[in-house]
């Protein structure tokens, strides 16, 4: 029994192994990262970013230089003012402290939404790019080169990149 499960399971490979070796598989990589960074969009959808970073940046400058006067007219009349005054101070300079960490939260959180909302129509050309270029040169598969920076691919032939092919399709 135990013979026939082994025969059988290195039959079913054999098989699949025949069938894969069959069939013609030419893999291609690209690099998304570089081909991002080519694309004709994403020099408007920097400066777009841009824009509503700088509002952003701009907004926050405002209240913090808002803050360091309250903090300053509050170092320098402290010790003058009673001590209701003085606590209404505190926690009225405590809660624009709090409010400014919260709004520095937030600036990051609207950046990466919006760098998200402006980039994922490129990602999806750069896709449909990709696809169109591997179908065009005969390619099976086209992988990633990179992940988050670093390299997946151990070895290719450079002839087997198509990132400049993408950009070039891009421009056209």
């Amino acid at each position: 029994m135990k013979h026939k499960t082994i025969l059988s399971v290195i039959l079913v490979n054999l098989l699949i192994f025949t069938a894969f070796g069959q069939t013609n598989l030419k893999v291609g990589y690209a690099d998304i990262d570089y081909i991002l960074g080519n694309m004709p969009e994403t020099v408007k959808a920097q400066a777009d970013l841009d824009i509503v970073s700088n509002k952003l940046t701009t907004t926050r400058d405002s209240i913090v230089k808002d803050y360091n006067v309250k903090m300053e007219d509050y170092k320098k009349n402290s010790k003058t003012l009673i001590e209701a005054t003085r606590k209404v101070k505190e926690t009225e300079l405590v809660r624009m402290q709090q409010g400014l960490q919260g709004f520095e939260a937030d600036i990051q959180t609207a950046v990466n939404y919006k760098k998200n909302l402006l980039l994922k129509p490129i990602y999806d050309r750069i896709g449909q790019l990709i696809t169109l270029v591997a179908k065009e040169n005969g390619y099976t598969h086209i992988i990633n080169s990179q992940i988050d920076g670093n390299s997946v691919i151990l070895y290719a032939e450079e002839s087997t990149d198509i990132s400049d092919l993408v950009i070039a399709k891009a421009k056209m």
